[in-house]
């Protein structure tokens, strides 16, 4: 599976228009059926743009990211789904915790009181140390 990350459509078009020629290239395509077949991949990738509401994830996040893979027989298929957050500069280290019932309940208690998220109260409490 590949991830592709994209930041504006613009970008993306670039990408596609740049992937439609190599895949041209790779098939010894020239003159029209070149031109029929970079116009027909472009659509496609337009089509896909579009169905997955690409611009509202644009919209909401600043960049889309797009799955591709293979399935059995050989096409690629293109998903969407949540986002995964850019790579932090601030944060680096992620911690896992199991929890008993009650200071789970204890600490989003808190959480709802002060209105933020688990990782900030964790981050809170720890410069209390």
């Amino acid at each position: 599976m590949k991830e592709l990350t994209f930041k504006s459509y613009d970008q993306f078009l670039h990408f596609n228009e740049h992937k439609a020629m190599e895949k041209a290239i790779m098939k010894g395509l020239q003159g029209d059926e070149l031109e029929k077949f970079k116009l027909e991949f472009l659509q496609r990738a337009k089509n896909m743009w579009k169905e997955y509401d690409c611009d509202l994830w644009l919209q909401k996040h600043g960049y889309v990211i797009i799955n591709v893979w293979k399935d059995g027989s050989g096409k690629r298929k293109v998903t969407r789904g949540r986002p995964k957050k850019l790579d932090s500069e601030k944060y680096l280290h992620t911690v896992h915790v199991r929890l008993d019932e009650e200071t789970y309940r204890q600490l989003t208690n808190h959480c709802q009181e002060n209105q933020i998220d688990v990782s900030e109260a964790i981050r809170v409490l720890i410069k209390t140390l």
